[in-house]
């Protein structure tokens, strides 16, 4: 029993298992858990669509999309803490650059007004989504490591 307490729970992004839940054009991530894994509901498909425009994290951060986000990672939270009440490691997976998944990289840019091309860029930052999850789980004292998968070259988050 002891070898089983110490199963590593990987917590996902839902598009790293779905990736039909991904914004069109986007590239398709792949990511095989190793071993017992928790896929995460995606905030933005529920919450926008699947015929959503690509967004940014300052067009996400608003108090509807973040109470949004707090009820769906809700029951999740329970699950978490009772996995980590037994000594299971939890390890949250994100995605890089996601405006609400990302964990060590996010997204800025787009300030509004008629639709336009925009450009957007990749900032150091948690995606609302992970800042929500994270902060919860903190609350609660479950501890928890965090990666994202997708990242880009440092010169491309202008972090060189």
């Amino acid at each position: 029993m002891e070898e089983l307490s110490r199963i590593e729970v990987e917590v996902l992004a839902h598009c790293l298992l779905n990736p039909y839940t991904r914004v069109k054009g986007l590239a398709h991530l792949c990511y095989s858990p190793a071993g017992a894994a928790i896929q995460l509901p995606c905030p933005e498909a529920l919450y926008l669509g699947l015929s959503r425009w690509a967004v940014t994290r300052n067009q996400l951060d608003l108090p509807g999309f973040r109470r949004f986000c707090r009820k769906l990672i809700e029951p999740y939270a329970d699950l978490l803490a009772m996995l980590a009440a037994e000594g299971k490691r939890i390890r949250i997976v994100g995605v890089a650059g996601s405006p609400s998944c990302g964990i060590d990289t996010t997204s800025a840019g787009y300030d509004g007004g008629r639709v336009r091309e925009c450009e957007h860029r990749h900032i150091c930052g948690r995606g609302i989504f992970m800042e929500e999850l994270t902060a919860e789980l903190e609350r609660r004292g479950v501890e928890f490591t965090c990666r994202e998968v997708g990242q880009k070259a440092a010169s491309e988050f202008g972090m060189d």
